[in-house]
């Protein structure tokens, strides 16, 4: 018999013996792999249909957007000069209904000194008075809204102290309002004690995390 014949043992297993390594056939295309790469890696990355992420205006220049917080700070704003000139339209109403003459007379006060402090009064409550107090309030609140648009944080420090001003005067007001005939004097008292909570909410608006970061955002970049 020839010895050509190979020997059929363990260490010499023929081909396609169920315990011999065989070689893994390639993955078709096109079913769940490209190029051996698994579903969803196909282009490189995970996440986008394209390996791309959804498109936000601000991933290339690092800038945020203005926040709602800014919005509601414009927003307050306008209510405060509405509470503003409504109270100063009021208030030139109510002034002109009272006779300082006689008020000064009635606190026990002589002709001559009443005659006095009732011209200074005038002089300050009048209508003139009044009218130039108006006109230069809504310049300066047409000047800090304005700002306020264009991310100027001048505007938000100068509206703060003018809030904080009205707030202290409002207060104090509240004292000297009933001088006025009623229903004026109600009226005025009221319209004072809104303008207040809404110069405070302006305050806290204008400094909260997001409308900070915006303003000084756009101080940097200037």
């Amino acid at each position: 018999m020839s010895n050509d014949t190979p020997n059929n043992n363990p260490d010499n297993p023929p081909y396609g013996d169920p315990g011999a390594t065989q070689p893994v056939p390639p993955q078709p295309l096109g079913q769940g792999a490209v190029n051996g790469s698994p579903q969803g890696q196909q282009y490189g990355m995970t996440g986008g249909k394209y390996g791309t992420s959804e498109y936000n205006p601000n991933q290339y220049t690092g800038t945020m957007g203005r926040p709602s917080t800014v919005d509601k700070l414009l927003k307050l704003t306008l209510a405060s000069l509405g509470l503003y000139v409504l109270n100063g339209i009021i208030g030139l109403i109510a002034a002109s209904s009272v006779d300082y003459n006689q008020m000064y007379r009635d606190m026990g006060l002589s002709t001559e000194m009443a005659d006095q402090s009732a011209s200074q009064m005038a002089m300050t409550t009048g209508p003139v008075a009044s009218i130039i107090s108006l006109i230069i309030g809504l310049a300066l609140y047409f000047l800090v809204y304005n700002g306020l648009k264009k991310g100027k944080n001048w505007a938000r420090i100068l509206g703060t102290v003018l809030a904080a001003i009205a707030i202290l005067s409002g207060i104090f007001g509240l004292f000297g309002v009933f001088i006025y005939p009623a229903p004026w004097n109600i009226i005025m008292a009221i319209l004072m004690i809104v303008k207040v909570v809404v110069d405070i909410l302006w305050i806290v608006t204008a400094f909260r995390a997001p409308t900070s970061a915006w303003f000084n955002q756009n101080r940097v970049q200037r």
